[in-house]
């Protein structure tokens, strides 16, 4: 019998909740991923979490012993990023310092809070270190009609205590002020998983993620197969539905 694994050429996979929690591994997650790189499966690590760069990401991967280089990561910071650089403009960032390098290294302009009201765009991305002066900034920014994007509108996201808040916390407040609603680039928007896929050569892939809201719907709109992560007693309810359900990624690996 055929494990699920083989059904597929590549896949695209979720990090929180999936790989780690709170950046420590999952149960069986490092040797199922070593052996889907042993048997040539392509493997791209998508992510809504805004807060690090790609390359800190694929370090942070390395050091629970996945092979992991930046070029295989995808971050919805990443993504915003490029999108609000397309035109080397001017944005204020409501960011961490790394979302804050990933724009400029896409080529825009970072200004700075004082400088918000000379922006073409805002990106908002959760922070710990959001506080009222941003939000401000961003109120100045977007009354002299700077453009509103999100890295992504992910209320929360999984720590071993309980979720924590995520960019959509803040972003409710930003849009709230601007009366007005961003364009969010992550999940599940198909964009980024657009992005995504196109890392990975051509043949079968496959969305693995543990939110029916973010991972499940997004790979839906993108055409692409979805595996959830679920390891509840009874099958999630909600549209759509995901092709397959996992307990962990160990199971992939399970003969059906």
């Amino acid at each position: 019998m055929n494990d699920l694994a083989e059904y597929y050429d590549g896949f695209l996979v979720d990090l929180d909740g999936v790989v780690h929690l709170g950046w420590q591994p999952l149960p069986g997650a490092v040797r199922a991923l070593a052996e889907l790189s042993r048997r040539g499966k392509g493997i791209v690590f998508l992510t809504n979490d805004p807060r690090l760069g790609r390359a800190a990401v694929a370090t942070r991967l390395r050091g629970l012993g996945i092979a992991a280089e930046a070029d295989s990561v995808v971050t919805s910071g990443w993504a915003a990023a490029v999108r609000v650089a397309d035109t080397r403009g001017q944005v204020y960032v409501i960011g961490s310092p790394e979302l804050r390098a990933e724009v400029a290294g896409a080529g825009a302009t970072v200004l700075s809070s004082a400088e918000a009201g000379i922006a073409d765009r805002i990106l908002v991305g959760g922070h710990s270190g959001f506080d009222y002066a941003e939000l401000v900034a961003a109120c100045r920014a977007g009354d002299n009609g700077a453009e509103l994007f999100a890295t992504n509108r992910d209320a929360t996201f999984p720590m071993p205590e309980g979720p924590w808040p995520a960019t959509g916390a803040i972003l409710a407040a930003v849009e709230t002020a601007l009366g007005r609603r961003a364009r969010s680039i992550g999940k599940p928007e198909p964009e980024i998983f657009h992005v995504a896929r196109a890392l990975l050569g051509p043949g079968r892939i496959a969305v693995i993620g543990d939110r029916m809201d973010t991972d499940i719907l997004g790979g839906h709109r993108a055409g692409l197969a979805t595996i959830l992560v679920h390891q509840g007693p009874d099958r999630p309810v909600g549209e759509p539905a995901p092709d397959h359900v996992v307990t962990c990624l160990a199971e992939l690996l399970h003969p059906r």
